[in-house]
């Protein structure tokens, strides 16, 4: 099995290679690190050879026009995991939208349009190349917004492709955990885009267990939250439901989190140029990596032939899941694999009330996103943001539409980092 990472130079991808190395079946995996960074991918290549301890293979290539044919040749998998602009394009995306009282994120509201707003056109070449070099290749789409650029990609090439994130099942392994069960003995549905999805009917068999996550102490969500809307949403979605208390935690950081880890990325960076394997080891505990060990790297696993048995999270199209949504539409729902495959997981049950209200105008401002970003069109920003709930009454809506223009195309012009 041959897989592609784009983004290879990644200073996270050493975690990702010894967890493959640790976990897959005898046999052989070839892993082929592309990125447009020579430095870095020597870095990355150096760490990751002192960490194998398997025959998992691993060569590096260097994007470029002309090398698209040897990065992909062959591919059975690609893992397109960019991140434009780096993380001083992070840091912007995060707290531009704090100016304007508003939360910031790399991937959400009025940040993830500034983030794809700068990544698609980066992004649409490389699905080109996929297209012409590997078409039949799994490609598994990491790079944030997640499910506007799943939406884009589809419509952009005719491709394999998926979103993935491991948020969704690290919150269903809390609540079994909360509720001091195993992972294996709690059940539920999902419905959600990328970061803001719920989870609805909770249970371990024939017991219903969201009373019972009602009764555990917690402070978000709230136990009447809980008992009265009969859902339990993940994380992100505290920027929905307590957008004061995010905002004030947000500007009362003394360092954002975006230099935070630029700060622990040179860290490893110099330990993977120099480093013996000890100081590898602890650079790579300094940033816990959950999207590989409990989503991407289990994928991969899969696809290369072994029984996996947790649930994935993956951004696809609605088809005829959730009947108010178009089909064309990115939702994020359980999938399992099962005999080869992958098969969305079956609603047991009618979503909430509250979930669909909800997750209904998140959908229509990805739909909007994705025509503004691949269009490039400004009106069309503007008009995404009068769609989603965040934004849609804001005062300054054409204010951010130009600092997201002016500002992303700056950094286009000047090559931001892939």
């Amino acid at each position: 099995m041959r897989i592609v990472i784009i983004g290879g130079s990644s200073f996270s991808v050493p975690s990702l290679l010894k967890f493959l190395d640790s976990t897959k079946a005898p046999g052989k995996m070839e892993v082929v690190l592309a990125s447009r960074s020579h430095e870095r991918l020597a870095a990355v290549s150096r760490a990751s050879h002192l960490l194998i301890r398997g025959d998992l293979g691993v060569r590096t290539e260097l994007i470029g026009i002309s090398n698209w044919a040897n990065i992909l040749d062959g591919a059975d998998s690609v893992v397109i995991q960019i991140r434009v602009g780096g993380f001083e394009g992070r840091s912007f995306d995060e707290t531009f939208p704090n100016k304007y009282g508003l939360c910031g994120d790399e991937g959400l509201g009025a940040s993830g349009l500034s983030v794809g707003w700068r990544t698609w056109p980066v992004l649409a070449p490389m699905l080109e190349a996929i297209a012409k070099f590997c078409p039949r290749a799994f490609v598994i789409l990491l790079t944030s917004p997640l499910s506007p650029l799943v939406r884009a990609s589809l419509k952009y090439a005719d491709l394999n492709l998926l979103g993935i994130c491991e948020l969704p099942h690290t919150t269903l392994q809390e609540l079994s955990r909360c509720l001091g069960l195993n992972d294996s003995e709690v059940e539920a549905d999902y419905l959600g885009v990328n970061h803001l999805g719920w989870f609805f009917n909770i249970r371990s068999g024939s017991r219903d267990l969201l009373d019972e996550l009602a009764s555990a102490k917690r402070s978000f969500p709230t136990s009447q939250f809980l008992r009265t809307q009969r859902c339990f949403p993940t994380r992100y979605l505290r920027m929905h439901y307590e957008p004061d208390k995010v905002l004030a935690e947000q500007t009362s950081q003394k360092v954002p989190r975006a230099e935070v880890l630029s700060d622990v990325q040179k860290r490893s960076y110099d330990a993977y140029s120099n480093g013996e394997l000890s100081e590898i080891a602890t650079a790579l505990d300094a940033r816990a990596t959950p999207w590989y060990t409990q989503a991407v790297g289990p994928l991969l696993l899969a696809l290369g032939g072994q029984q996996i048995e947790i649930p994935f999270f993956l951004s696809v199209r609605n088809g005829a899941y959730v009947p108010v949504l178009g089909p064309d539409d990115i939702l994020e729902c359980q999938h399992h694999w099962v005999e080869g495959r992958l098969l969305r997981s079956p609603l047991t049950g009618t979503p909430p009330k509250h979930v669909v209200d909800n997750l209904v105008p998140f959908v229509e401002f990805e739909r909007a996103a994705t025509e503004a970003i691949m269009s490039r069109n400004t009106h069309y920003l503007r008009d995404a943001l009068t769609l989603h709930p965040w934004t849609r009454d804001h005062a300054q809506l054409q204010s951010m539409v130009d600092e997201i223009v002016t500002t992303n195309d700056a950094k286009l012009m000047t090559g931001a980092r892939a």
